[in-house]
């Protein structure tokens, strides 16, 4: 009977493990309006990123700045390796992000245990054509992290919000995402 629980335990926790995936792992978007590759965001084009959050998801404005700043820069680093929209003048975009979860998690409970003390940060993503407000696309992104141990206790809010970023990024310009590398 221990054996049968311990190997059940080992089993959720591996589980856990496999469905949160690692802190450098970019969320793939769940798209609800595919965004036509003409309309993708490219090297000549200008975006605006906002944020806002549904009542129910605790988020200082702080911590709604950085996050758009981190989303802008990510889209700005990504759209440079995107060829300009041929025989198109420069667009302008406007990115809304609408967070429906934002959760720092505990580190001293991801230290004990894998699957305890998770991060979280869910939300939907519309893109519009500027000045018209044109609906060019729009997608679900989510971000689960949840290792244990030194790990764990180690990675923070701000790993997450660079690889959702990043996620948003490689959505709006179309590229395919990818672990995030480490900067020195």
């Amino acid at each position: 009977m221990g054996q049968a629980r311990q190997y059940g335990s080992t089993i959720l926790v591996l589980t856990l493990l496999a469905a949160a995936g690692c802190a450098g792992t970019v969320p793939k978007a769940k798209f609800t309006h595919e965004i036509e590759s003409k309309a993708r965001v490219s090297l000549n084009d200008q975006t605006k990123v906002q944020v806002d959050a549904a009542e129910t998801v605790k988020i200082l404005k702080a911590d709604q700045q950085r996050l758009s700043e981190k989303i802008q820069a990510r889209i700005e680093s990504r759209k440079a390796t995107n060829a300009p929209a041929a025989d198109v003048a420069a667009r302008t975009y406007e990115v809304d992000l609408h967070l429906t979860r934002y959760e720092k998690g505990n580190a001293f409970a991801r230290a004990m245990l894998a699957g305890l003390g998770q991060i979280h940060i869910d939300g939907t993503i519309t893109i519009y054509q500027m000045p018209e407000h044109a609906l060019v696309g729009e997608f679900q992104l989510q971000k689960t992290f949840a290792w244990g141990g030194i790990y764990g206790s180690a990675t923070s809010m701000d790993d997450i919000e660079n690889t959702f970023a990043d996620g948003v990024a490689a959505a709006v310009t179309g590229q395919k995402e990818e672990s995030q590398k480490k900067k020195p």
